[in-house]
């Protein structure tokens, strides 16, 4: 089933949106508790922060390698079947990893299976909703992404629960259910008009050639590819995006472990890590409307949203009170947990919306590389230095630095292409009647 024109803004849009929300929920809320499971590795393993720390990262960059994959294959097929296939590797996946508690089997099912699973579903489902909402789309993009805050919240908790009354092995075998509704959410999901057999009024005559239609959509990817490869500013806020991400992730992994060198309990450390969970489902949404208002440009309140919570990082290990833990975990929470609700907005602006889901996962891919590298860095620097203390620093200059580049760069944003969406319409169906030509001269 596929989407049509009156769909955007309003009807089954809204559907959609529910969908991706429950989808981005389990999803994100899983991605950010593995530093939950990440502590307890440590203790029940002994293991180094860096190698265990290695595990997310690898999944993570896992993740963004089969982002590209995942949009071919959408727009190939249909974003439904690669959620719900998805969905089935992020069960698989937590299952295999109840079988063992060897970090080195770990690699395999959780960083390889898990990370398809996280790579299958992730790009889809944040890149699927800018194809309903037009006029607002930025709102809508904040409430999805706000479901990582609904995610945030609720998942350190239900790790900690079921951590403490089943140990790891059980842990995991009962999120690999959970993770399962995914595939349930996937199915509610439409095809969007864009990639549909052929975006035409006259869909019965169109029946034989969807081959073509989807020919011309990859082969218009590729050839965006090569376009966003050339452009300087798209790759120096990609630049920018990566700081960002790296500094953020590593908080889901390093403050939580910070926390309980604090001395502070396991309890109290998952009440302020969830904090961050709480803040973002408001945040998002008050980004995207504010975003909307059109008061400051997307890449302005990025640029502002790093300075602050840069300039914030510094103070946690100086001051070393549960009350700044407390702030910062909202800080967190508001500021640099805001910029994936502005991602999409940000790339917009460079390039257009059917060249989104591509620009998308090139991001997503550099994302992962600096990840892949930064993160197990951040817990190799704790194995040196015996406290965590120097990673708020390095933290707070990445923030910093995404600051620095966004708005020495911003002046210069300006459209990667100029045809619009009406062009790829012609040319798929152009495509699509030379097939119908082909078949009646058969």
């Amino acid at each position: 089933m596929t989407s049509g024109q009156g769909d955007i803004d309003g009807g089954y849009a809204w559907v959609i949106l529910a969908a991706c929300f429950f989808m981005y929920m389990l999803l994100l809320g899983s991605i950010k508790s593995f530093g939950i499971l990440f502590s307890e590795i440590l203790t029940v393993t002994n293991g180094g922060a860096g190698s265990t720390a290695l595990i997310g990262s690898t999944a993570s960059f896992i993740q963004s390698l089969a982002g590209p994959f995942a949009i071919l294959l959408a727009t190939r097929y249909s974003f439904r079947l690669v959620c719900f296939c998805g969905g089935l590797c992020l069960c698989l996946g937590h299952v295999c990893c109840a079988l063992t508690l060897d970090v080195r089997y770990w690699y395999l099912t959780y960083s390889l299976i898990t990370g398809i699973g996280y790579g299958l579903t992730y790009v889809p489902c944040s890149t699927l909703i800018n194809y309903y909402f037009e006029r607002n789309r930025a709102l809508a993009n904040g409430i999805v992404l706000s479901a990582s805050g609904v995610g945030g919240f609720l998942f350190p908790h239900l790790y900690r629960f079921l951590i403490d009354q089943y140990a790891i092995s059980g842990a995991m075998l009962i999120l690999g259910g959970v993770l399962l509704n995914i595939c349930v959410a996937s199915s509610f999901i439409r095809q969007p008009y864009e990639f549909s057999s052929c975006a035409s009024k006259n869909t019965k005559e169109l029946q034989n050639a969807p081959s073509s239609c989807k020919e011309v959509l990859c082969r218009k990817i590729c050839v965006c590819d090569s376009k966003i490869m050339k452009d300087l500013t798209f790759l120096s806020f990609s630049l920018a995006f990566c700081l960002t991400a790296l500094s953020y992730s590593g908080y889901f992994y390093t403050f939580p472990s910070f926390l309980e060198s604090e001395n502070i309990g396991k309890s109290t450390t998952v009440l302020i890590f969830s904090i961050t969970g709480v803040c973002e489902i408001f945040a998002r949404v008050a980004m995207g409307w504010f975003t909307d208002l059109k008061v400051l440009s997307p890449t302005s309140i990025y640029g502002l949203c790093m300075v602050i919570s840069g300039s914030l990082a510094f103070i946690v290990p100086i001051v070393r009170h549960p009350s700044v833990y407390y702030v910062y975990a909202v800080i967190v929470g508001i500021f640099p947990g805001s910029f994936f609700a502005l991602m999409s907005i940000i790339l917009l602006e460079i390039v257009s919306l059917k060249d989104l889901p591509s620009a998308f996962a090139i991001v997503t891919i550099f994302i992962a590389i600096f990840c892949l590298l930064g993160i197990p860095c951040l817990g190799w620097i704790e194995d040196l230095t015996g406290s965590w203390d120097d990673v708020f620093y390095v933290s707070g200059i990445l923030q910093l630095l995404a600051a620095v580049i966004t708005f020495g760069v911003s002046r210069c944003t300006k459209p990667l292409v100029t045809d619009d969406n009406e062009e790829m319409e012609k040319d798929v169906n152009d495509a699509a009647n030379e097939n119908l030509l082909e078949t009646s001269k058969g």
